[in-house]
């Protein structure tokens, strides 16, 4: 099955280049799993109802909102994927430090950004939302 937005022959880079690594990071089969990329692609029709018949500049903003919301599902596993440092018997290499749930919080409000600029007369944009943890409240005995 191809892909509904991403087809270009770019993609994979441009979601490494959100994430800021490299192909040995991320490779292109890791993006095209069909519980990212899919997902990905699902989460922002559904917030863009008519994504097939958008005008040009609507749909380079589709375009780079699905790309954001691959990194930001796959963002939460960089810190499992990245060491913190490379070592040799000469030198020793420290990567950076990135706080990858912040970079997801990040990607997905510019998803909500990117989408909000697309206007379509036929149906609102819905915003695409996260779920938070448990809310349900305790009773205490006593």
């Amino acid at each position: 099955m191809t892909n509904r937005i991403l087809n270009t022959d770019t993609y994979h880079d441009e979601v490494r280049s959100r994430l800021g690594v490299g192909e040995d990071v991320v490779s292109n089969t890791e993006i095209d799993a069909p519980s990212v990329i899919k997902i990905a692609e699902a989460k922002v029709i559904s917030s863009v109802p008519n994504y097939d018949v958008l005008e040009e500049n609507e749909v380079d903003y589709l375009y780079a909102a699905v790309v954001c919301m691959v990194a930001a599902i796959l963002a939460p596993s960089m810190s499992a994927r990245i060491k913190k440092a490379k070592k040799d018997f000469d030198f020793t290499i420290e990567n950076r430090e990135v706080n990858w749930s912040n970079l997801k919080d990040q990607l997905m409000e510019e998803v909500n950004e990117l989408i909000s600029l697309i206007v379509d007369g036929n149906s609102p944009v819905i915003p695409v939302f996260g779920l938070a943890g448990p809310t349900r409240f305790k009773e205490s005995n006593g």
